[in-house]
């Protein structure tokens, strides 16, 4: 009896010493594992206060989480993008080229990478960051998109029209803008084209009876046209239902609007003055024309007569501020206001000037 006491007294001591010793381990596997769940928590909320625009915020959840998730590249990437709106460049590069040296096979890194080198204006750095991301993958259309911007950036206009006539443009308003600002340049460096569009209407179209009806059809097809940015297709339509209907202003000013749009600008002011001056549309068209001819400061006063929160005139507006070497602001006071009316309006002009040049 005494024996089986003190076997059970002493059974119960070793497990006591067992543990005893065990917990400090133990307790420190628990620890690390609630230290690492936390710091994922505080990178999933910086993640969605980053999202929300409270860059603050989100800046100082992602250092707590980055403090134990350090080698973690996603947190590396929110935090850099963090750091860049709070506007700590510096600080954002190199969370974002650490998000690379952690995974440099991942092509969205690179393109993060490049593009905050490119909003930088480091154009050398951003290009070698994208070329990068490209070969690694060499469909990913942000990457080439950036890409793009970089080389008409540094000259380089062959090989960025080479790109965009391959690829569909990243969805991203700032890029699209500046890209549309750079072949805009280019179009007006170029001129205008030669020849002009002068259709001619069959006789049978002057019958009385189909005159005036297939003057106003074509007209309603030459908006439509336009809508799409079909320039020329347009100012066909527009010259036909102005020789059955010489008498439709409004024809007459579309038609203008289609041949300046479609690079025949000699030929839009001939028709132009065909417009009275009582249609106060004619004081927008014309200051685009102006605008087109790279006489930009007799451009202004005409456009700043009009609405100036009108498509057409905001587009212009821009070009006249790209012109005279403020780019970021037509950017960000015409261009881009465009973009959130429409997301599709500059992707189709950039697709048409691409078609113009390419056709000269």
């Amino acid at each position: 009896m005494l024996a089986s006491g003190f076997f059970s007294r002493e059974t119960k001591r070793k497990r006591k010493e067992r543990r005893v010793k065990s917990s400090p381990k133990w307790q420190q596997k628990l620890q690390q594992l609630w230290q690492k769940l936390r710091a994922k928590w505080m990178f999933h909320l910086g993640a969605l206060a980053l999202r929300s625009g409270k860059y603050q915020k989100a800046a100082q959840l992602l250092e707590q989480a980055s403090q134990v998730l350090d080698e973690d590249p996603f947190v590396q990437v929110h935090l850099g993008w963090a750091h860049w709106h709070l506007g700590h460049p510096v600080t954002a590069r190199r969370h974002l080229l650490r998000a690379t040296e952690l995974r440099p096979d991942n092509p969205a890194f690179w393109t993060l990478a490049g593009k905050l080198m490119a909003l930088r204006g480091k154009w050398d750095e951003a290009e070698q960051l994208l070329c990068q991301a490209v070969n690694l993958a060499p469909q990913n259309l942000v990457a080439r998109s950036w890409l793009a911007l970089v080389l008409f950036q540094t000259g380089q206009t062959d090989e960025a029209l080479d790109i965009l006539s391959g690829t569909p443009v990243a969805d991203d308003p700032y890029l699209q803008a500046r890209l549309v600002l750079h072949l805009e340049r280019l179009a007006m460096q170029q001129g205008e084209r030669k020849g002009t569009l002068l259709p001619f209407a069959p006789k049978w179209l002057k019958f009385p009876l189909l005159r005036s009806i297939a003057g106003f059809l074509l007209r309603w097809r030459g908006e439509r046209l336009l809508e799409d940015g079909e320039w020329e297709a347009a100012a066909k339509c527009f010259g036909l239902a102005v020789q059955l209907r010489p008498k439709d202003v409004w024809a007459k000013l579309l038609w203008a609007v289609a041949l300046l749009e479609g690079g025949f600008w000699s030929q839009a002011e001939r028709v132009l003055t065909e417009v009275p001056e009582s249609v106060p549309e004619k004081a927008w068209v014309h200051g685009a024309l102006l605008v087109r001819q790279q006489r930009v400061r007799e451009a202004v006063p005409w456009l700043a007569k009009s609405d100036t929160h009108h498509p057409f005139v905001r587009y212009y507006m821009a070009l006249a501020l790209d012109w005279v070497g403020d780019a970021e602001y037509a950017c960000a006071a015409h261009l881009e206001p465009l973009y959130r009316e429409d997301p599709s309006a500059l992707r189709q002009r950039i697709r048409e000037l691409l078609k113009w040049l390419r056709s000269k």
